[in-house]
């Protein structure tokens, strides 16, 4: 099953039509059927909606994007562990706070955390995330509490020889800066089949890029392998390229290099491990079998009729959603109608995971991106960057009709 088949809405917070946005402080809500909540408050279509506290809150935290084309993707590789983890009964009840785009402004976001995903660059983003001392205090004393911890990919690495983050006291270990890495087809097998871990994971093949060396924890009783492989191919050797780590007082942390690549989640046992690990590290049961995703996004084609649109009413005009996987009908794209009503203008925003493509069906617009404006007609198109400061505003005498489409089926939008 592929990466796009096998994607399932869920996030932090819905935007009133149906769709994601994660803020800086974002909240769970299960999204709507057809039909949004009434809003509480309105931005861009954009309602957090509070769900009362759960048991369990697992805090995912995504850096910024850095490579090629899907490659460090974090920004979509984020809204996926949380699609996985919303549509897995094994997380039934659980609240999934989601945060791309680098480190969270507001620390309440961290708050009654069960544990805490990590996925970003640890040396090649900078500031490097984890090097700030108020981050690595908020951290320690969510491992203190017993806070579970998982580091995919480089953020298990640390700067060259630092000596104050404590990963290795979390984690169970840390890459000692950019000692070495490979990148090539590997036999993944796993390391034990007693650990809950491993439950359902076989041994699987595929193309990632590694990192052959780490520095594990002095109490290696501690330390459990969960994969191995042989590698590099120029001199190949046995290695652990994921591991769990249990701390003395009763926290649990987990760590694979892997995941460069956001393919990487079209393996099957990489998805079911990642999950395990994120259930154990909560101290959520692992069933038998492992966490298999549940379901597809687009199963087959799908046919929205007009009827079956998500609306979403708001003050300056209305927002009408044609698919994204909130909606159960794209994988891979979110698409929709704006009219705004003459005199009126939606606030300004970005979308810190997607690209937006916005046409003028009829009426006219002024439209601002950062402080660049530009007026638009009927037949017109602008193309929005990521990140982008944007918004639009009605200057004709009759409402304005715009389409709108975004390179992910799982759009965010941050408001102001």
């Amino acid at each position: 099953m592929s990466l796009r088949s096998s994607l399932l809405p869920a996030i932090a917070v819905l935007a009133a039509g149906g769709l994601l946005s994660i803020c800086a402080r974002a909240i769970t809500a299960d999204p709507p059927a057809t039909t949004p909540p009434a809003p509480a408050t309105s931005t861009l279509g954009a309602t957090t909606i509070t769900a009362p506290r759960p048991a369990t809150r697992i805090v995912l935290i995504g850096g910024k994007k850095s490579h090629d084309a899907g490659e460090h993707d974090y920004p979509n590789g984020i809204p996926l562990i949380a699609a996985l983890l919303k549509a897995s009964p094994a997380f039934a009840g659980a609240e999934v706070r989601a945060q791309t785009g680098g480190w969270p402004s507001d620390p309440a976001v961290f708050d009654g955390a069960s544990t805490v995903v990590l996925y970003f660059d640890g040396v090649q983003e900078k500031p490097e995330p984890l090097i700030a001392a108020e981050r690595i205090a908020r951290l320690e004393k969510l491992m203190a509490a017993g806070t579970g911890i998982v580091c995919l990919h480089q953020a298990s690495t640390v700067p060259k020889d630092n000596t104050t983050i404590p990963l290795v006291s979390w984690l169970g270990a840390k890459r000692n800066g950019m000692v070495d890495r490979t990148t090539e087809t590997v036999t993944l097998k796993p390391a034990t089949t007693t650990h809950p871990i491993t439950f359902g994971v076989g041994e699987f093949t595929y193309k990632d890029e590694f990192y052959p060396t780490l520095m594990f924890n002095d109490d290696a009783s501690r330390i459990t392998p969960i994969l191995r492989a042989a590698l590099p191919k120029e001199k190949p050797e046995d290695r652990v390229l994921a591991w769990s780590f249990e701390r003395a007082n009763g926290g649990r942390g987990f760590g694979f290099t892997g995941c460069h690549y956001i393919t990487s989640f079209d393996e099957p046992s990489l998805r079911t491990m990642v999950l395990n690990a994120i259930a154990w590290t909560a101290k959520l049961p692992v069933p038998a079998e492992g966490i298999q995703p549940q379901g597809t996004v687009v199963p087959k084609s799908v046919v929205t009729r007009a009827a079956d649109r998500v609306n979403a009413k708001q003050a300056w005009g209305e927002l009408f959603w044609h698919t994204s996987a909130a909606m159960k009908n794209s994988a891979v794209m979110t698409t929709g109608t704006v009219i705004i009503k003459p005199g009126q203008g939606n606030p300004r925003h970005y979308h810190p995971n997607c690209d937006e493509i916005l046409s003028v069906v009829s009426g006219r617009i002024e439209h601002t991106m950062n402080e660049v404006t530009v007026v638009l007609e009927a037949g017109d198109t602008v193309s929005i960057p990521r990140g982008a400061l944007h918004n639009a505003k009605n200057i004709g005498e009759v409402d304005a009709v715009l389409t709108i489409a975004f390179d992910s089926a799982y759009r965010e939008v941050i408001g102001y």
